[in-house]
């Protein structure tokens, strides 16, 4: 029997800082998903405060927490789960950029960032700390696992998330246009798919923000690592996906990838990361 998840994927464009306007954009797609049925809808990285650089962040934080308990109250009326991305603060006062998964009206889980991006227009490291932990959600419909942008670019995590038993990872972006950067993203999470016999679900932002162009694409691979489904590009846009949760049981029968991994081999790639660690 087929278990399909029905993954509102909300490509929306959020404006740096701007909170309000953020959260009716978050709201608007919750509503989308409701009307067109989805299980769970998932937006992008920081949808709700917005991604760029500068101290924007040291201010808005409290307003984007406030906006998070509106919308986890808009999730309740609806009756629908949300995965939002957001800045999270600890009780030490300390950030992170995170993704509350949402249902039942309430906060089911968190992940941050554990990659924090530091090159370029990014300056992550200035305003975050990074997270440490990859757990795996239960939900409803399934077992989930949540990466955050470049996390997905380490195998590690990933890795992780299926060790865990998630049957699909959703990856929240929020990736600027730059020439060759849509083939870098299929690569990354065509291998990542196919290394770990698992369907991801990639939600980009799309839009123009802080001068920055960000290039949506959002798209579904299959746990075969085939691209099911791309959403347009640049601009804002909302689909509901089918993912087949049973494809990695049925191929992991046959693909021993996942089941015949070695924790001898596992040690010695510790070993070998503390090797490297002398020389770096």
């Amino acid at each position: 029997m087929d278990k399909i998840l029905k993954a509102g994927v909300a490509q929306i464009s959020s404006r740096l800082g701007d909170i309000e306007f953020n959260k009716r954009q978050v709201i608007k797609g919750l509503h989308l998903g409701k009307e067109k049925k989805a299980d769970i809808v998932v937006f992008p990285e920081l949808s709700l405060i917005g991604f760029g650089s500068g101290d924007i962040y040291l201010d808005k934080v409290e307003e984007n927490l406030e906006a998070l308990k509106e919308i986890i109250e808009e999730t309740k009326k609806l009756n629908i789960w949300a995965i939002v991305g957001y800045v999270d603060k600890d009780e030490r006062g300390f950030f992170y950029n995170t993704a509350a998964l949402i249902g039942a009206g309430e906060i089911k889980g968190k992940f941050a960032k554990t990659q924090l991006t530091n090159y370029r227009l990014f300056d992550e490291k200035r305003y975050f700390k990074p997270g440490s932990t990859l757990p795996v959600f239960p939900t409803p419909f399934g077992k989930i696992g949540i990466l955050i942008c470049e996390d997905v670019w380490f195998p590690e995590a990933s890795r992780a998330l299926t060790f865990r038993g998630a049957e699909v990872i959703f990856v929240l972006s929020a990736s600027p246009f730059d020439r060759g950067k849509i083939e870098i993203w299929d690569d990354f999470l065509k291998v990542r798919a196919l290394d770990n016999i698992i369907p991801l679900v990639f939600v980009n932002m799309s839009g123009i923000q802080d001068g920055v162009t960000y290039w949506g694409g959002s798209a579904y691979y299959s746990a075969s690592g085939k691209l099911i489904k791309r959403l347009k590009l640049l601009v804002d846009d909302f689909e509901v996906i089918p993912v087949d949760l049973e494809e990695p049981k049925r191929l992991r029968r046959r693909d021993i990838r996942v089941r015949e991994v070695r924790r001898e081999i596992l040690e010695e790639i510790l070993r070998a990361y503390e090797e490297m660690s002398k020389w770096i």
